[in-house]
């Protein structure tokens, strides 16, 4: 995925988050959020960890994306609890995981698109850096 095609992920993402939000969906939002987490998971997987040369960078990027993974599962976890809890509790609950989901897609794009970044200027390719979408 280029980095083009992130920061309209990204754009597109922002714009449903708020308005789902606005319209107090949070059911929808947090969908919204687990489903980003995971597609940037995914990229993060293929387009950045899997390009690591260095077998040191490699297995700190992956720990890194193992956090992110362990925060999805987490709120995948208290989401499924949330159907147990008194319905008057239940829109402050929702509230915090968007939260907590949020801030990880916001940390986690940061870092893909930091990380194609630099990639894009170590090869110094014309052809990598366009395919990254940096032109």
């Amino acid at each position: 995925m280029s980095v083009q095609e992130l920061s309209t992920m990204m754009k597109k993402y922002t714009e449903e988050m708020v308005s789902l939000i606005g319209k107090g969906d949070y059911d929808s939002a947090i969908s919204l959020a687990m489903q980003t987490l995971e597609e940037l998971l995914s990229v993060a997987r293929s387009d950045v960890v899997a390009v690591l040369g260095d077998a040191t960078v490699r297995m700190i990027a992956d720990e890194l994306l193992t956090n992110y993974e362990k925060t999805l599962s987490y709120a995948k976890g208290v989401y499924a609890g949330l159907k147990y809890m008194a319905p008057i509790y239940q829109p402050g609950e929702k509230m915090q995981l968007l939260q907590v989901l949020s801030s990880a897609v916001s940390e986690l794009f940061s870092f893909i698109i930091g990380a194609l970044l630099v990639v894009a200027s170590l090869t110094g390719s014309s052809s990598r850096t366009e395919q990254l979408g940096v032109v």
